[in-house]
């Protein structure tokens, strides 16, 4: 659960630490105070969204900075484990993230940092944050995707939420089942794709066939070698510059060995040096080292003058094979200009084509197989899309009872809800996606006497909210989130359906976590931890403050609560008599909760 968030810079918040318990944390306070960008502040530093816009007017940027307490937390250890973070023994994550004006933000788990996706990652099964949007989400058939996703707490596509929802409701193991049918309709649309290419039209396959086997030909007539290409440069150069290069040996072997021009050569010249310099050696000995670099010299001037010679005899002068060189390189160049830019990757070019062109040749063979096993896939496609889809119908029934249960909980005793579970008139593997071939939408009646219509077509705001907090408090149980946060989970709500929802809240809170934003005297008075949040002006700067209460402070805001701006004593002790019936009704449910 969150235990402690610190958030620094962000909106209209200077600096705020606030110390979260188990059981139900409420925030109140005047519309506009900031109480939702307390819960904006929990999202990102879930892993949410944000933009450099909320930066405090003013500031560089802006810190959120969060402990978690990972005990009932087991996915997100193992979570963290698997992105390399480690976890003490006193099982605590402290998530910091740093959003700059310039875009240059930071994030760290436990000292660590790591990237958005990987925070995202271990915050998965944190927490459960409900949006105050979502009631329009919910009116919307096409978008129970994304809000059930929400619900889920699991990072799942857009499409196949319901369905996700419904599977997990239903209590069945029917992962290895969706599993086995989104690897046979993977190989399914494979089968399909090499099946169409197949049979496209006769003339371009045709066309297609007589340009690789042109392409083959050309290239295997090439005989293309690894590492040729350099060969043949380096030769080129070698015939393209023999007659100089003969030339320069000629000359330097003349100038060593054979002297140029009646000049004595260096040879002679050294050899001349060296006995002159031993002559003078008797006289100083200083003079050795001298002797031995002159001696050295002679000896590489004489081994050069060798060397030169065997160069001259081996350089040739070979205009045919020069030109067949040549010829050989605008070869591979008009090669290169069409099938790659080396001979490696007209090699490589050259195996693919080979393997297509046995494809296209052996087509019919190849087609009679490829719908064999399209048909087979089908089959089993079906099997499997038929079992989900018999599953699904069953799991469907009883979630639509389970949140009929809740609603009457919360004060709508003749609701019905029905989750709708459509198929295709005449289902085929043809129809069967990743996650079969169901379409899921949410149908409810308020009163008795009256058909389930679409949300959207029948719903009230107050209606809505319960329905919400229903699905809210069956998922939760579901995929076991140790936090929920609700943001003005109560809109459109007042009188009893105000102290149902408080109720329900409250039994949801009592083996774990929830944090709810929330304008009802009915919920605040079931608090754990009441925490108000106030606007002030300082300095010309308007600032969002959060305090926590204590029995007096809360006492005073329940009865702002009830009674608007003037707190009068009659309000001070209605407020008063419904925190003590609160906690004699919390009191209730934990002994219920507990005898179970």
């Amino acid at each position: 659960m969150l235990i402690e968030i610190a958030i620094e810079q962000f909106a209209l918040i200077d600096h705020v630490r606030l110390q979260f318990t188990g059981g139900l944390n409420v925030l109140t306070g005047e519309t506009g105070a900031g109480k939702s960008i307390i819960l904006d502040a929990v999202q990102a530093v879930l892993g949410g969204r944000t933009s450099a816009d909320v930066v405090r007017a003013g500031e560089e940027r802006a810190v959120v900075e969060a402990v978690f307490d990972l005990v009932d937390a087991p996915e997100s250890a193992e979570a963290l484990r698997r992105i390399g973070v480690e976890v003490d023994e006193d099982g605590l994550l402290v998530i910091r993230r740093e959003i700059a004006r310039n875009g240059r933000g930071a994030i760290r788990l436990n000292g660590r940092t790591v990237t958005a996706g990987m925070l995202r990652e271990a915050a998965q099964g944190l927490m459960d944050l409900h949006g105050q949007h979502e009631h329009q989400s919910l009116l919307q058939a096409e978008k129970h995707l994304d809000l059930l996703d929400q619900y889920g707490g699991s990072l799942l596509t857009t499409e196949g939420k319901p369905l996700e929802l419904l599977d997990r409701y239903a209590g069945l193991d029917l992962s290895d089942l969706r599993a086995r049918l989104a690897g046979v309709v993977q190989r399914l649309h494979g089968v399909q794709a090499e099946l169409k290419g197949l049979l496209g039209d006769e003339r371009d396959r045709a066309r297609r066939e007589d340009l690789l086997r042109f392409q083959v030909e050309e290239l295997r007539a090439a005989r293309l070698r690894p590492g040729e290409e350099e060969e043949l440069e380096a030769e080129h150069r070698l015939l393209a510059n023999a007659e100089r290069l003969k030339r320069v040996a000629a000359q330097s072997y003349a100038a060593l060995y054979e002297g140029d021009g009646g000049r004595e050569s260096a040879v002679d010249l050294l050899g001349r040096v060296r006995s002159e310099l031993e002559d003078a050696l008797r006289l100083d000995p200083g003079l050795a080292e001298a002797v031995e670099m002159v001696s050295a010299a002679l000896v590489h001037a004489q081994e050069a003058s060798h060397l030169l010679a065997d160069y001259q005899e081996r350089v040739e002068l070979d205009p045919r094979r020069l030109a067949e060189v040549e010829a050989r390189l605008d070869q591979l160049a008009t090669l290169k200009r069409k099938y790659g830019d080396s001979v490696e990757e007209m090699l490589a070019y050259l195996a693919e084509v080979e393997k297509e062109l046995e494809r296209l040749e052996h087509s019919q063979e190849l087609i009679a197989e490829l719908t064999e096993q399209e048909a087979a896939l089908g089959r089993e496609a079906e099997s499997l899309a038929a079992a989900l889809s018999a599953a699904r119908r069953e799991a469907a029934g009883r979630l639509g009872e389970r949140v009929a249960q809740e609603l009457a909980d919360l004060g709508m005793p003749n609701a019905r809800f029905v989750v709708a579970v459509e198929s295709p008139a005449e289902p085929s593997y043809r129809s069967v996606t990743a996650r079969g071939w169901d379409r899921v939408e949410f149908l409810f009646s308020p009163n008795p006497g009256e058909p389930v219509k679409p949300l959207a077509k029948i719903v009230s705001g107050g209606e809505m909210s319960r329905i919400m907090l229903a699905l809210k408090a069956i998922l939760a149980r579901v995929d076991n989130i140790p936090s929920l946060v609700f943001d003005e989970v109560d809109t459109g709500i007042s009188g009893r359906a105000a102290q149902a929802v408080g109720e329900k809240l409250a039994l949801i809170a009592g083996d774990r976590q929830v944090l709810c934003v929330t304008h009802l005297p009915q919920v605040a008075a079931l608090a754990d931890r009441h925490f108000r949040i106030e606007k002030a002006t300082e300095g010309g700067r308007t600032t969002t403050r959060c305090q926590p209460l204590d029995e007096d402070g809360r006492a005073e805001e329940i009865a702002r609560m009830i009674g608007g701006a003037e707190v009068s004593h009659y309000t001070m002790a209605a407020a008063r008599d419904m925190i003590r019936a609160a906690e004699q009704l919390k009191a209730s449910l934990r002994q219920a909760a507990a005898s179970l």
